[in-house]
């Protein structure tokens, strides 16, 4: 279906296709990239979404300045898609260990973007026009809208490569600075994740219990707390890994060993489990791939615990990765292999 739906797309596009943009034509390109990674199809994926930040460029979705002149809707929609896109360019900017994948920002552009003004206006579809913005009313069974729970994932994403307690630049300019700079940013943002989500409303609490009524609503709501709640711990497992990897390139920081931080690694894993154990399989299959690439992330730093097997940690360790295999087994039905962070593609001009 999706291939079927691609070579439409492809049939469709005339010799004059680009000379004309939308947000529509955004978001056919933001489509397929999804659909593509979804299938296992990375690619093409790669391809695709590289269309998908071209046209987000030329739209200029980054620049709050250049959303004058456009109507309630398109400016909520073209937000949004600001925020879909940047959360393609953290995946990169924190798991790009090839360094093949195109980035949608650099840190000059960040470093002029006012995110604040970025985020889309916390009110649900239903309740924009063209020409004005009503005020939401309480929908049945819940205080926020759906949309609450966009701007806190976009901000999770954010707080992952931005430190709000730096005090020169909210954003970090330290890749070549020395270690002990790079360190203290990286610390500062694990700091800001890890407690970044103790006040928000109950309805994306990870403890939420689920409403008995089953209603669409309801369960839009469980499907988006699971997302928020795993790449919430997923983003935290992928700072750990960069402090450690920090911490063995420079003795001169390494105060302490991995023995001694192992603790918030398992701590990690726990609370991941204890959310999937929570969860239903009707919420946690919706989000794909990308909920289960995120889990096996986090799952893998426990091959490399430090104990031995007789230790009751070394134990815990093993237990937690039975657990996470039998999730895993439940979640990805796929028959193709994850080849994200593989060379999949061949050069053949190469001998």
């Amino acid at each position: 279906m999706i291939n079927y739906c691609s070579g439409i797309l492809t049939r469709l596009r005339g010799p004059k296709y680009f000379d004309e943009i939308s947000h529509q034509k955004w978001a056919t390109s933001y489509l397929m990239f999804i659909a593509f990674f979804q299938y296992g199809e990375h690619n093409r994926a790669r391809m695709v979404e590289v269309e998908a930040m071209q046209l987000a460029r030329l739209l200029d979705l980054h620049q709050i300045s250049r959303y004058d002149g456009l109507n309630c809707i398109e400016t909520q929609l073209r937000k949004k898609a600001f925020w879909l896109m940047f959360y393609g360019y953290v995946h990169c900017r924190l798991q790009n260990l090839r360094q093949e994948r195109l980035l949608y920002l650099n840190e000059t552009i960040l470093s002029t973007l006012n995110f604040e003004e970025l985020m889309p206006a916390e009110v649900d579809d239903e309740f924009i026009f063209k020409d004005s913005i009503t005020a939401a009313k309480a929908t049945e069974g819940s205080s926020i809208s759906l949309m609450t729970g966009f701007i806190i994932h976009s901000r999770v994403f954010l707080t992952a490569i931005v430190s709000s307690t730096k005090s020169a630049s909210p954003l970090c300019h330290c890749a070549h600075d020395d270690p002990s700079s790079q360190l203290a940013h990286l610390q500062s943002r694990l700091h800001d994740l890890k407690y970044m989500l103790d006040d928000i409303p109950r309805e994306l609490q990870s403890w939420t219990s689920p409403n008995s009524s089953g209603s669409c609503l309801e369960s839009q709501f469980s499907t988006m707390r699971t997302n928020l709640h795993v790449t919430h711990l997923w983003l935290q497992s992928i700072i750990r890994d960069q402090i450690d990897i920090l911490l063995l390139a420079s003795p001169q920081l390494r105060t302490f060993e991995q023995r001694d931080t192992w603790y918030e690694r398992e701590d990690i894993c726990r609370q991941l489990l204890h959310l999937l154990h929570g969860i239903s399989y009707a919420h946690l299959e919706p989000n794909g791939h990308h909920l289960t690439f995120k889990v096996r992330d986090v799952a893998v730093t426990l091959l490399a615990c430090p104990f031995e097997a007789q230790d009751e940690r070394g134990r815990r360790a093993e237990r937690y990765l039975r657990e996470f295999t039998g999730v895993l087994a439940g979640l990805d039905h796929s028959d193709t292999i994850n080849t994200l962070s593989a060379q999949s593609w061949v050069d053949i001009d190469r001998s």
